[in-house]
């Protein structure tokens, strides 16, 4: 190989070496934009469900002490403290104990948020898909899609899934209870299916949060 051929051969290494560095800061990048955003959206919709279940909890609280009041009465946001609520132990047990007090007074339809978290919540040990989540509310999957983004900005999927995870996440850690038991309490029939769920979800694995958890208190 003469001169020219190699100063040729070295020319071209150079910027080839560039685009595999840019390429691979740009995969970087990318991965944690998409991580940033899957934690703030996960951050957000857990706010506000904390304020849905805490309207939940303030409606089957009041409900034997009040008369039976209009929809927009009965769910009027402003009117509850529980607003930043969050339950010692399942919310899912305490909102199975008071479903007979809580029934007559479910918001009404305008409300799908409040309606669809409640119904989750009823059928927490089912699977649940969203086509399912539609017919317990009677409406159509569409409107509970156009419902559920007005509000939470979220699909029915991932009210789902939130729901799910957050139960799972205080059996874990408030109840001690072992991953098969968090499983099967929020609808997992496969624990392993639930842990690596719950892994894409937290960001952990089950039984390393609670490990964490157990090293914090200790």
């Amino acid at each position: 190989m003469n001169t020219a051929e190699t100063g040729f051969a070295g020319g071209w290494i150079l910027p080839v070496l560039v685009l595999i560095a840019a390429v691979i800061a740009l995969v970087v990048l990318v991965t944690v934009l998409r991580e940033r955003h899957h934690r703030k959206r996960r951050e957000t919709l857990e706010t506000q469900l904390s304020s849905l279940e805490g309207v939940l909890v303030g409606l089957a609280g009041t409900t034997s002490e009040r008369p039976q009041t209009s929809t927009s009465d009965t769910i009027d946001d402003s009117s509850m403290a529980e607003d930043s609520f969050s339950p010692r132990g399942p919310l899912s047990t305490a909102i199975s104990i008071l479903q007979n007090d809580l029934r007559p007074n479910l918001p009404g339809p305008d409300r799908v948020d409040l309606r669809a978290t409640y119904h989750v919540y009823e059928h927490l040990q089912q699977p649940l898909t969203p086509a399912d989540l539609a017919d317990g509310l009677n409406i159509s999957l569409r409107s509970l899609q156009r419902g559920l983004a007005g509000t939470l900005s979220c699909t029915p999927r991932e009210l789902i899934l939130a729901i799910k995870m957050r139960e799972a996440k205080r059996w874990l850690l408030e109840e001690d209870a072992r991953v098969q038991e968090a499983a099967r309490a929020v609808g997992f029939d496969d624990p392993f299916h639930f842990s690596r769920r719950f892994k894409a979800y937290y960001r952990v694995a089950p039984t390393e949060m609670q490990e964490r958890i157990n090293r914090h208190v200790a």
